[in-house]
């Protein structure tokens, strides 16, 4: 199927082809992407932009003894087939199979993993003076890879700042595809876009050449074919603007700025790789490529393509639909809508994840309340803070995972001076294909210490439309108003018959589900419908369970806590967050505040490991957090002997987690 690239089985074959025949190479990419992701689903749009890039470096440099370092990563696959991971590819994000990112542990191509966005130029940054400290300067090249919009993250500006006065060998190379999951914001972006639409140009070849002629070592007849290779691709395909109007903010950070370049045309990208493979000092190249590219879907709706599902090769027309399931994000951007319809100090804020926080929706009905920061949660949350500060009720919606990036402004500029921001956590809990990188498993630990942070998980939608009205109605306002969080899972809300009228949110207070006198299940968020199936099956076996949905992380419901402790002697505690620090950390230390020791406890969560990638049913197993799981540990607890394998297997497969 593919006659050139099935031959590769490391990038130094690339070598052996002729230009033609690493055309062909980049098509049977791009062809195996299509291919695979229509089995797998994955990052697609940006993968199939940064193909002939990828093809380009492979080619012109000898990795890993050169190092390219990516960011994010999600736009690494055809690096991953070109290193020998062909024959894998079709195992992309499954539990056992090959990461949708770099991993250092995965293949000695992959130099440096990333999930989140801003961090290759800091990172390469290091390889660059670890390579010249060991004395290797000459030998060995080192290049960050970024897209335009993680330019945006702070960090990135941070080691562009840094490496640029260096003096040092160092190469970044910008990927622009003029957006990342949906459009690129801000003053970068729009600056980036200038140069994308400068007028061409005089003195191009000047300044090519001139460019060229200063590389050491290059003999005449080199530099004239060099030069004659750039300027035939015509001025379309390199261009340099006059110094006025070019990448003057990169040449003034101590870059040789060369670009906007046709990141698409192959022959001129090996060119000019190899005339850069001479230049010494800090450069700077901007490549324009077109996200989505080689499937016009892609190429037309990028953002909608951005990541993909099997059912989206399908039938486009149904690309990205949830079908009529009702999402937490769902319920989440539904619901903000109608408060900021009635309280006109309600806004929205996303750091470049309209779409993934549902705050698209929002936009389209409050746009002058609706604020995109890019690639910049520590911006976001001190943006929040000032409005806070300022009488505004700002929400924040931010994934779990990338919230991490923000935890000294949520300490530093939000709680030390209580200021009342709402920070929704989406895709909080394990999410999956993404793996570790994006596992949402942390926040209740990094949050829970903070003092003044309060921290609510709902049991389903209704809750959480009940804790978002809650937040922007009473805790938000008034003399005891303080910061707040709400976390919330990936995937479908759902739908149980509680048998149990749903109690207002009160601060601080749980809410008891059902109760018993043998055992209790405190349970957390999206860990209380497995545990409320786990005590429906244990009372059909005569074992009376008390299921408590403690609804709050922080404050914890001591009073509850303390009496059903003495009342059962027996509790088990499920989050879907790390055990150290987490929720069933808080329960110790309240029974130990308490003079409880002698409580029977077992706590579920997270383990003190990062998880794998995988399916979320198979991940729950994986970690103990299912119905059957619950069940026999409180069978075990109260000493009672477990069912024959095959009716625990049955209880297994009727209660699945619910949490897509």
């Amino acid at each position: 199927m593919y006659d050139l690239l099935s031959r590769i089985s490391r990038p130094s074959d690339l070598k052996k082809l002729t230009r033609d025949e690493l055309k062909q190479v980049a098509a049977e990419l791009r062809q195996a992407i299509i291919d695979n992701l229509s089995q797998t689903g994955g990052h697609f749009a940006s993968d199939l932009g940064a193909v002939d890039l990828i093809v380009a470096l492979h080619t012109v440099y000898d990795i890993p003894t050169d190092k390219v370092i990516w960011d994010t990563g999600h736009q690494c696959y055809a690096h991953k087939m070109l290193t020998g991971r062909l024959d894998r590819f079709g195992t992309l994000r499954q539990y056992g199979g090959i990461s949708g990112f770099l991993r250092r542990e995965e293949s000695e191509y992959d130099l440096f993993g990333a999930g989140h966005a801003g961090t290759s130029i800091s990172a390469a940054y290091g390889f660059a003076v670890a390579r010249d400290l060991a004395g290797r300067t000459n030998d060995e090249h080192v290049l960050s890879v970024i897209g335009d919009a993680a330019l945006t993250a702070g960090l990135a500006l941070e080691g562009l700042h840094n490496a640029g006065h260096s003096g040092r060998n160092f190469v970044v190379i910008l990927n622009d595809n003029e957006m990342s999951i949906a459009e690129s914001v801000g003053a970068l972006a729009t600056y980036l876009a200038k140069l994308r639409v400068s007028p061409i140009y005089q003195n191009v070849e000047a300044r090519t050449k001139s460019l060229i002629d200063r590389v050491p070592g290059l003999p005449g007849h080199a530099i004239k074919q060099a030069a004659d290779s750039v300027l035939k691709h015509s001025l379309t395909h390199f261009v340099q603007p006059d110094h006025t109007q070019s990448g003057v903010v990169f040449e003034e950070l101590g870059y040789e700025y060369i670009g906007p370049v046709d990141g698409h045309n192959l022959d001129l990208l090996i060119d000019l790789f190899t005339a850069i493979k001479q230049m010494q000092g800090p450069v700077f190249v901007h490549l324009r490529t077109v996200k989505g590219k080689g499937y016009d879907p892609a190429e037309e709706n990028a953002r909608k393509w951005h990541a993909v599902t099997p059912t989206m090769f399908q039938d486009d027309s149904s690309a990205g639909s949830k079908g009529g399931t009702t999402t937490w994000t769902g319920v989440f951007s539904k619901t903000i809508i109608e408060l900021a319809d009635r309280d006109p100090k309600v806004v929205a804020i996303t750091a470049a994840m309209p779409d993934g926080t549902g705050l698209n929706k929002f936009k389209e009905v409050h746009p002058d309340r609706y604020f995109d920061t890019a690639i910049a949660e520590q911006h976001a949350v001190c943006f929040a803070a000032g409005l806070a500060a300022d009488g505004i009720k700002p929400i924040t919606a931010i994934y779990s995972t990338f919230m991490q990036r923000a935890y000294d402004i949520i300490l530093h500029d939000v709680a030390i001076q209580n200021l009342p921001a709402i920070f929704c956590l989406d895709r909080s809990g394990v999410v999956g294909d993404d793996g570790p990188t994006h596992h949402g498993v942390f926040d209740i630990a990094y949050l829970r210490h903070i003092p003044n942070m309060a921290i609510l998980a709902p049991k389903d939608g209704e809750e959480l439309a009940a804790m978002l009205r809650y937040s922007v109605d009473e805790h938000v306002v008034g003399a005891n108003a303080s910061p707040i969080s709400i976390r919330y899972p990936r995937g479908n809300a759902p739908s149980i018959d509680w048998k149990h009228t749903a109690d207002p949110i009160v601060f601080g207070k749980s809410e008891t589900l059902q109760t018993g006198n043998d055992i209790a299940f405190l349970a957390f968020g999206n860990m209380v419908v497995p545990a409320f199936q786990a005590a429906q099956t244990l009372a059909a076996e005569g074992i009376s369970v008390e299921v408590v949905n403690l609804r709050w992380a922080k404050p914890l419901d001591e009073a509850k806590i303390v009496e059903v402790a003495k009342r059962t002697g027996k509790l088990l505690i499920m989050e879907e967050g790390v055990l150290p620090g987490g929720v069933g950390s808080g329960v110790l230390e309240v029974l130990s505040a308490h003079g409880l020791s002698q409580v029977q406890t077992k706590l579920f969560g997270i383990p003190d490991k990062f998880i794998e990638h995988g399916a979320i049913p198979i991940l729950h197993r994986l970690c103990n957090l299912t119905p059957l799981d619950f069940a026999i540990a409180a069978r075990d607890m109260l000493g009672i002997p477990q069912p024959e394998p095959e009716l625990l297997n049955t209880a297994s497969e009727k209660h699945e987690p619910m949490t897509a």
